[in-house]
This record gives C-alpha cells, structure tokens and sequence, in this order.
C-alpha cells in the first residue's frame, strides 16, 4: 500500500477564523455602541441622571418613561401640549412637594394613564397628581391612540430582550448618548422642569391670531345632543383612563381640570351644532368623577373673562405660561372647585352663556 499523503489544512479552518474575526470585530463596535449608552443612559431606562453629568431634556415621549421611573419625586405634573408651560417650582412652593412635569403633547387619555401606572412602579410615594383634561377629547373610544407621533414602545416595557433597539440604536447613541457628554463640557446644566418642553417664548398671543382661522357662521345648523353611543365612550376611557387609577392609589390626591379652551373653540363647535353634545359630555364627566373621593376636579370654563380673553392665548385651546401659574393657584386654593353642591349651577351657567353667546360677533375682531 502506498503511505497516506499529509493533506494541507482544509480551507473551512480559514472561513471560521475570518467568521470568528468578524464576530468579534462586530461584537466589539456593537459594545462600543451599548455600553456608553446603557452606562450614561441619556433617555434614563436603566437609571436616574448621573452626577457628574448635565443632561438635555428635550424628548417627552423618549425621556417621560424614564423620568417616572427612576427619578425622586411625590407630585406629578401631567397631560398634553396645554400643560407644557407649568413651572414646577411653583407647584413646589404651593403644595409643599416635589415635582416632576411629564406632559405628553397630543396624547390621548390611554397614553397618560399609561404613563402614570409606570409611575407607580417607580417606588416613590406619590402625593399629588395635577392631570389636564382637554375638552375636546372627552368623547373618544376608551383605546383611542393618536396617530402621528413616534412611540418607543421599547423603552415602555420591562422586556430586557427588546432593549437592544436602546442600546444598539445608532440614532440614539449619536442624537442622545454623545450628546450630554457635549452638552456637560459645554458648561450647560441638567434641563429644569420649568424649561422642560416649554413653548411659551416661542408664539405670539393676541386676538387676532387665535380669530384668523375662523369665519363664525350666522345660522348653524341645529344643536344635537350627546348620543347614547357617546354617553358609553365617555363612561368607558374615563373609568379606564382616569378613574380606575384614582380608586387603585386612595393615597394619592388627584388634581384634574378640564382645559381652558378658549371662546374659539366653542365657536368651532357653534359653527357645528356641537355645542349642548360638548356640554352634555362635560356634565357626564363631571358627575362621575365627583363619585371618586380622591378626585378633585376643577373648571375654568365659567371664567367668561379668562375665556374670552384672546390675547392670553395662542390658539383656540394653547394659553400663556401666566395662565399655567394662575391655574396653580387657584387648584391649592381649592377655588373653581366642582363638587356634588355647586356642580348643577355650575352646568346651568356654562350652558347658559355658550348657547347664547354672539359668536357672529367675533369675525368683526380679527
């Protein structure tokens, strides 16, 4: 027999160790990527602001989640664009707390109960909630989600196998990771909740902006009330969204006011015959959420001054960071309180005044 010939190293041995090379390599720029964001988490969902950094707060939807969960605090600040404008300091100063502002611009009332049951994973124990309540979102389906906006539902959840779309997310390690160490070296500090997604330098207000997109109609069209199908939506996402919370954490004293928007928007809904259907939600809200003892609810809509007072506006519903530190005020001093004995003249009064108003009237101010 003929001796067996040495064979050369069969080629598969060089396409592992290139494989294994380039696992490595990849594995390498993958940590370089993971570990600085998960180490100074800009978007804090692993851990609170660290000392020897200054964080930009800019991102409600991608920083909110975090800041409930790991930041210190015992009153929460909350709802959409129209509580953007609050200062913390000041809910501090009045109601002997520690604020955080968590707005939402846009949401609908799911995504902020939302939001609020991960608070209370948080560990803190929370005093006070102050929540806005728009008008005009009273009548929507109780899972209704707004469309149009990006939703990291990744940073929302407790899965750590989806947390790779954080830690390996180019965008995020270049937009918000390599951005605090910058921001920190450029001697600019930690975002304050009273700057935090505050819009208020940036519009104008005043009469004549708020009234240019309307013509207000001489004869509407017929006033239609709330339909039995309405009356179930309203039931149903403010018991989800709203109450169901409140009853769960009696500890906790919830602050709810509905929006003031202003006499544009209910001149919208004059020019539509909505207005005794706007009115007739508000008084269903109204009479469940008096059933709730930890609630407190308030409204300003029978402030005609304030209401008709354009010039404290931007639009029919955004107002002036002055109405944000005025609506503190009067929510610890307990005035524009509804309750089970003022509520009806309350009704009798708005209805009064919004189905008699000279809407018409208004085209002559623009």
């Amino acid at each position: 027999m003929r001796p067996a010939q040495t064979r050369p190293a069969p080629a598969r041995s060089a396409s592992v160790r290139w494989l294994c090379a380039t696992l490595a390599v990849t594995l390498l720029l993958l940590c370089l990527f993971a570990v600085p964001t998960a180490y100074i988490d800009p978007l804090f969902h692993y851990h609170a602001p660290l000392e020897q950094y200054q964080y930009p707060l800019t991102e409600e939807r991608y920083q909110n989640d975090g800041i409930v969960r790991h930041f210190t605090y015992d009153g929460i600040i909350t709802g959409t664009s129209m509580t953007e404008n609050f200062k913390t300091s000041e809910a501090d100063a009045l109601f002997d707390a520690h604020f955080i502002k968590v707005p939402l611009a846009g949401a609908l009332h799911k995504e902020v109960d939302l939001m609020l049951r991960r608070a209370y994973t948080s560990g803190n124990e929370i005093r006070y909630v102050i929540r806005a309540l728009d008008p005009e979102r009273l009548i929507l389906d109780k899972d209704a989600w707004r469309a149009g906006y990006d939703y990291p539902t990744y940073l929302y959840n407790d899965n750590p196998f989806d947390d790779v779309n954080y830690l390996f997310n180019k965008a995020i390690f270049f937009d918000y990771t390599l951005r605090v160490p910058e921001f920190t070296r450029a001697g600019s500090r930690t975002t304050t909740f009273d700057e935090y997604v505050n819009w208020n330098d940036d519009y104008t207000y005043a009469t004549e902006v708020v009234l240019e997109p309307y013509t207000f109609v001489e004869t509407p069209p017929a006033e239609a009330p709330l339909t039995d199908a309405e009356r179930t939506m309203v039931q149903e996402t403010l018991q989800q969204n709203v109450i169901d919370l409140a009853l769960e954490h009696p500890e906790t004293t919830f602050y709810l006011y509905f929006s003031p928007f202003n006499i544009a928007y209910w001149g919208q809904l004059y020019n539509s015959g909505r207005i005794s259907r706007q009115l007739d939600a508000e008084a269903l809200a109204i009479e469940m959420l008096l059933e709730v003892p930890n609630i407190k609810l308030y409204s300003f809509h029978n402030d005609f001054d304030l209401i008709c007072d354009l010039d404290n506006y931007k639009d029919y519903g955004h107002h002036g960071e002055w109405i944000n530190t005025w609506i503190l005020e009067q929510l610890c001093r307990d005035d524009y309180l509804l309750t089970q004995d003022n509520y009806q003249t309350y009704l009798d009064e708005v209805r009064q005044f919004y189905t008699t108003f000279d809407y018409p009237a208004l085209n002559l101010e623009k």
